[in-house]
Parts: C-alpha cells; structure tokens; sequence
C-alpha cells in the first residue's frame, strides 16, 4: 500500500495545493476558466494526438475496450437516473446530469497523469480508447435524456443534434481523431514539431491538477443531500466495480486491460459536468457538490483500486 501512496499522494497534493491558493486568495477563482482552456485546447489535446500519433493504429482503434468502458458507463449513467428520477422524484434534466456525474470519471484531467504512473506509458492507448467511448455514448445519452423536459419533437432534434455538435467541437476529439490519421499513414512528426508538442503535452497533468484544486474551492457549506451521497458512492464504488465486471466476465478482456478500466472508472466525476448543468439550468450547486466530494474521498479508494490491481 506505501507503493501505491507513493504514487498518488504527489498528484493528489498538485489538487490540494489549488484549492489552498484558492482559499488563501493567492488565486482567484476567475482564473480557472484560463487554466481549465489551457490545458483544454493546448495542453491536453498536444498530449493525446503525440502519443495517439507514435502509436499503432490498432492499439487506439480498440473495440473491445471501446464497448467495455461505454457499456459500464451506460448501465451506471442508465441505473443512476432512474434512481434519480424515481426515488428522488426529478426531473428529465436534473436526473440525467446527476447520473452523468456518477458515469463520466475524470480521466481527462487526472487519467492521463495517475494511470500511467501506476500501469505504465502503455495503458494512455487503453485510456484513450475508453475515454472516446465516454464522449461518443454517455455523454451523448445525457445531452439527449436533458432535452426530454422540453416539448415537442422538433425541441428533440434540435436538442440531440446540438449535443453531437458540441462534441464534434471538442479539441480532444480532434486531437485523437489528426493523430489517428498520422498513425494509420505512418507519418513521422519532424523532430522541432515533436519536441514542441511534448513540452506543452508535459505540462497537462500538472496544470490541470492544480486547476481542479482551485475550482473545488466553494465558499459556504458543503451541500450533501442524500442524492449527492448516493451519485458519490455509485461513482467512486459501483462504477469501478461494473467496468471490471462487464471487462472480464462479459468481454473476456484481460487482468491489465480490464484493471485500466476500472481505474478510470475509479477517477472522481468530471469537472466538464459542472459546466454541462450550468449551461443547460440543471441543478449546477449538486454537481460542484458531487465533484468536490468524489475528489476528496477519491484519493483513499482510488488508492484501495489501485493497491488491488497492483
């Protein structure tokens, strides 16, 4: 376990050392929408097209890993809004933002620098290839089940062709998409344009880290409705749990693949929710809620996942 501390407990303090400056005032809280585009549109996107582009084509173009991470994410984005919408009596918009923050982990920002430092360089493929699957299937289910509140059929398209618009606008999707191509022609990056990338693509884990630390900083109390327990425990326990189910019993994928799913799954919920529900009115004070929680008590069961598929 002391292995495993050893390894989480650096990128955990990059998080708590946000959030410090955040209630020291030592940075404001207007400066996570400039760290947050950073690594958005800079950072993240050099990171994932150099390795996508010095890998082979078949180890991103995964299907198997593609169909275990997304059918995981969809039985618990699926269960977790029926629990919503039933039990707790919500509507279409709340439950399906609700059940996105329990299905989309936070692989983005925090996969791409814990998993590698614990399963090796390799395992970025894997978490690619599942990461498009969060993107492409859950992410499209939730815009889509939010729309259900509005009326009328055409509300409805007009609903599901903005939410695959405002996927076909995200830079990581073009990113993996510019790299795959580079990869299945067997391009070689020049050595300037190379080593430019990797100093932007070196700085993705340490800024967006740091960036979550700041925007989990909520002044005022803490919401913690039961519905928020229950979107954590369903994100940091079931979600986990399901993705290395549906890997090894459903899929037959092997130890190492199906322990990089649970992994990631493992992860908090995605910062990205928060500013889905914002933008569509949902209820945006649960979701920074439920993104706070999950983070914090992340750093002791991500631990435990992480010591048991070591």
């Amino acid at each position: 376990m002391l292995a495993i501390f050893n390894v989480t407990v650096p990128f955990f303090a990059l998080v708590l050392c946000g959030y410090l400056a955040a209630r020291g005032r030592r940075l404001p809280l207007a400066a996570v929408g400039p760290l947050n585009s950073f690594v958005l549109y800079f950072a993240l996107p050099a990171l994932l097209f150099r390795f996508v582009a010095n890998s082979p084509f078949r180890q991103i173009a995964n299907a198997p890993i593609f169909l275990a991470y997304g059918c995981a994410g969809m039985l618990v984005f699926v269960l977790c809004a029926v629990l919503l919408r039933r039990f707790n009596r919500e509507g279409w918009r709340d439950a399906a933002f609700g059940a996105l923050a329990a299905s989309w982990a936070n692989w983005g920002y925090m996969g791409f620098a814990l998993i590698p430092a614990i399963l090796g360089e390799e395992a970025i493929g894997l978490v690619v290839a599942a990461g498009i699957a969060d993107l492409v299937l859950v992410v499209s289910a939730a815009l889509a089940l939010a729309s259900c509140e509005g009326r009328g059929g055409e509300h409805w398209t007009r609903a599901v062709k903005g939410a695959l618009q405002g996927i076909g606008r995200n830079p990581l999707i073009w990113a993996i998409i510019a790299g795959l191509c580079t990869s299945a022609f067997g391009l070689k990056l020049p050595f300037a344009i190379d080593e430019f990338l990797r100093l932007l693509a070196t700085a993705a884990g340490p800024v967006a880290l740091f960036a979550i630390g700041v925007s989990l900083y909520l002044p005022g109390p803490l919401r913690l409705a039961p519905a928020t327990c229950l979107i954590v425990a369903i994100k940091l326990v079931l979600h986990p749990v399901l993705a290395w189910a549906v890997a090894t019993s459903v899929l037959g994928l092997t130890q190492r693949e199906a322990a990089v799913l649970m992994l990631m799954a493992a992860l908090p919920a995605a910062g990205t929710v928060f500013l889905f529900a914002e933008q569509q009115q949902a209820d945006a004070e649960r979701i920074a809620a439920v993104i706070m929680l999950s983070t914090a008590l992340a750093f002791g069961s991500f631990s435990v996942f992480a010591a048991l598929v070591r």
